[in-house]
């Protein structure tokens, strides 16, 4: 005896109905549901009336990353620590410079650059307090200034941190 014979009609037209209308009614329910991951919560900072948005995980104001981490010199050193095997600047080589000429005659400079080369924050620490140790032996002293001229390289961020402690 088959399904057919036992239910009838009805049991094909029901099962029919039911799967076709399934899918069309969870469809039509979730559009205009925007799903979106909540990256921070609204927080009332006072002052001028405007908007502010804070961590998801701490509505509260964040005064320092971490214990002890008051100063950028003091973040660095144990951002070092923290992660010191763990790649940390990534710099590449020049391998040729190409000059091109766009459509309105404006020369754009194309340039080809080779693999990134990784430095771990512990080298990078060991780099910078070498450079330190440097400024030192030269004569520099704590109340005196600094001034760092370079392109953005991995060499200017290691002269920067060390102008920090320094100061």
């Amino acid at each position: 005896m088959s399904i057919f014979e036992c239910f009838g009609i009805y049991w094909l037209v029901s099962s029919l109905v039911i799967a076709v209308s399934a899918p069309l009614l969870l469809t039509v329910n979730l559009i205009g549901r925007k799903m979106v991951k909540q990256r921070g919560v609204p927080a009332d900072v006072g002052g001028e009336p405007g908007f502010a948005i804070r961590n998801a995980r701490s509505a509260e104001l964040i005064q320092v990353p971490w214990e002890g981490a008051t100063t950028m010199a003091n973040l660095f050193g144990q951002s070092c620590k923290k992660h010191s095997s763990n790649k940390f600047l990534g710099t590449r080589k020049i391998i040729s410079r190409e000059f091109l000429v766009g459509s309105d005659g404006r020369e754009f400079e194309k340039l080809h650059l080779g693999k990134y080369e990784w430095e771990t924050y512990e080298q990078t620490l060991e780099r910078a307090c070498n450079f330190a140790s440097g400024l030192v032996r030269f004569g520099h002293q704590s109340d005196s200034r600094v001034t760092i001229f370079s392109d953005s390289r991995a060499e200017w961020l290691i002269a920067f941190q060390v102008a920090f402690p320094r100061r």
